[in-house]
């Protein structure tokens, strides 16, 4: 929870009792990220749909950072998956270009298509993000496909 929470703004997840709801939802997975087989070094979170996989939230402990636990993550979901795609902050600071330039490295390409994450509730605003796909060469119509259906089954909105 506290990894959660301090990973994301507020505006960028969900309530902590939202996400524990979604435990049992169909093709929703929570996955605690261990070392040393009880050591949690981080989280990912993630949606299987048919055709692609949407990663909702990757986050590593800030003490494990820069020893490949993210890039093993990455690694053995597309392994699994052929189609990744995630939301990441717009490239404004020296922080968010080097999370962008790390998803680059580990096999994304930045969409140059303007996004908004829907609001996780009323209370919260949409949020312009960036669109990370491991399939660079998606098209438009396909990927307005997965958005929409991200927008439908992870965001709960009906259009």
């Amino acid at each position: 929870m506290e990894l959660y929470e301090t990973s994301f703004p507020s505006e960028e997840r969900r309530e902590f009792d939202q996400l524990k709801l979604l435990v049992q939802e169909e093709d929703h997975y929570i996955n605690q990220i261990l070392i040393n087989k009880n050591k949690i070094a981080g989280l990912c979170i993630f949606w299987v749909f048919s055709e692609f996989v949407f990663i909702e939230h990757l986050a590593v402990n800030a003490e494990l950072r820069g020893i490949g636990i993210g890039e093993g993550t990455l690694s053995a979901l597309r392994e699994k998956f052929k189609i990744l795609i995630l939301e990441t902050e717009l490239p404004v600071n020296e922080i968010s270009k080097r999370r962008i330039k790390f998803y680059e490295r580990n096999g994304f390409s930045l969409l140059e298509r303007q996004y908004f994450q829907p609001s996780y509730d009323k209370n919260k605003p949409e949020v312009e993000l960036k669109i990370m796909c491991t399939k660079a060469d998606i098209s438009d119509e396909k990927l307005s496909e997965y958005l929409l259906q991200i927008r439908k089954k992870v965001y709960r909105k009906i259009s």
